[in-house]
This record gives structure tokens, C-alpha cells and sequence, in this order.
């Protein structure tokens, strides 16, 4: 699947959630508009589009993700972040191999909207904006490119073992999101500023979420 028809699958299935959602009103074991709270780790493997600077300079590894929902049952959520992903630099013509080490974390927030499809297993769509740092070498010689990140999802909630001591659902997760990467601070030439700047990438994650009720 390319990456144009993964844009277009994901859309749909977001704009299908709220009529879907009128088939599947309740949420099995939490009442509708109880709080709840599920904090998370993930891990991820996020790749970005050949052709772009972030595409062609980095050769990526896998990262993981913390992050923590808020919710009031049945109603859109949302949701804080912050995570990084290993990297190895390869040989390009900005950097001028200067640089050995390089560091990519990122924080950000999301919306989603969770629904039930079956007894033990949810789907939810997810809207996302973050800040990436793409930091190279150490203090104090370092030298620090800033995106902005935008981003859609779809994550499958499979819960395997609820109201855990009365306290908690534990829950398995897995999914992807696509998203647009915006350099717009960085200073470059006109030649090279829409290669520097910006990059579309494909990201995957499984993770496990304690979800507090």
C-alpha cells in the first residue's frame, strides 16, 4: 500500500467513527462519561518519505513512546506524549560529517475518539500535533533542526484483563498514523527549502496501557 492510499484509508475510517458509533453505543463495564486516565509506553518505528531531507539523511531504528490519556467515557479524549527513536546519520551533503551522534525526541498532544467493536476490543482514530527536535552532536557544539508534526491515526485497543484489583483495565495496543512534518524555521536556500523542510512520514506502534477507572 502506498503512501497516498494510506492517507485516503485512514480518512475514511475517521469520518466513518461517529455512524459507526451510533450502532455500538456502549462501552462494556464503564459508564458513559466516568472519568478515566490511562497512562502508556509504546514502541515505534516511524519512517520518513525518500526524496525529503529526513528521508534520505537518516537511516531510523526503533524508538518508544510515553504517554497518558484523559477521557470521560464514551466522549473524545485527550491525550499527552513524549518520545525518541535511535537513528545512524548517512553520508549527505548538509551535514558534512560532522556529526556522529544524532537524537530525535519529540512531545506533543492528540484528540481521539474511542469506540467499542467488540466485548474486549476498541477501535479509536487519533489527530495529533507535536514539536521534533533532530539534535546532532553534544552540548555545547550541538546543532538542533526544529519540526512541527502533524498527524492522523487509527489504533486497535484490545483489553486484556479488566477492573484489574477493582483499579484498572490492562490493555494491548497497535496501530499506525501517517504525518506532516513542517520545518518552516529552518533557515536555508530557496533551492533547497522544500527538501529541508518538510517530509511526510509512516509510523507503527504496539505498546501496553494501564487504564485507571
Amino acid at each position: 500500500m502506498n503512501r497516498r492510499s494510506l492517507v485516503v484509508l485512514l480518512l475514511l475510517l475517521w469520518t466513518s467513527f461517529p455512524a459507526f458509533s451510533q450502532e455500538m453505543k456502549k462501552e462494556v463495564g464503564i459508564p458513559k462519561g466516568q472519568f478515566t486516565f490511562a497512562p502508556g509506553v509504546e514502541l515505534l518505528y516511524r519512517s520518513y518519505e525518500k526524496g525529503s531531507f529526513l528521508g534520505d539523511t537518516y537511516a531510523m531504528g526503533p524508538g518508544f513512546r510515553l504517554k497518558v490519556d484523559f477521557e470521560f467515557s464514551g466522549y473524545p479524549g485527550l491525550g499527552l506524549y513524549f518520545g525518541t527513536q535511535g537513528s545512524i546519520i548517512q553520508p549527505n551533503r548538509f551535514l558534512g560529517g560532522f556529526f556522529k551522534e544524532v537524537r530525535m525526541p519529540e512531545s506533543g498532544m492528540y484528540l481521539y475518539h474511542q469506540i467499542p467493536v467488540f466485548q474486549n476490543l476498541a477501535l479509536r482514530g487519533e489527530l495529533g500535533y507535536g514539536q521534533l527536535q533532530v539534535i546532532h552532536g553534544l552540548s555545547p557544539s550541538r546543532f538542533i533542526l526544529d519540526y512541527a508534526h502533524f498527524s492522523g491515526g487509527l489504533i486497535a485497543n484490545y483489553t486484556v484483563a479488566k477492573e484489574v484489583l477493582g483499579v484498572f483495565d490492562l490493555n494491548l495496543v497497535f496501530g499506525g498514523n501517517y504525518g506532516f512534518l513542517n520545518g518552516n524555521k529552518i533557515v536555508i536556500n530557496d533551492l533547497d527549502r522544500t527538501y529541508m523542510q518538510r517530509a511526510t512520514a509512516v509510523q507503527g506502534i504496539f505498546g501496553v496501557w494501564v487504564r485507571y477507572l
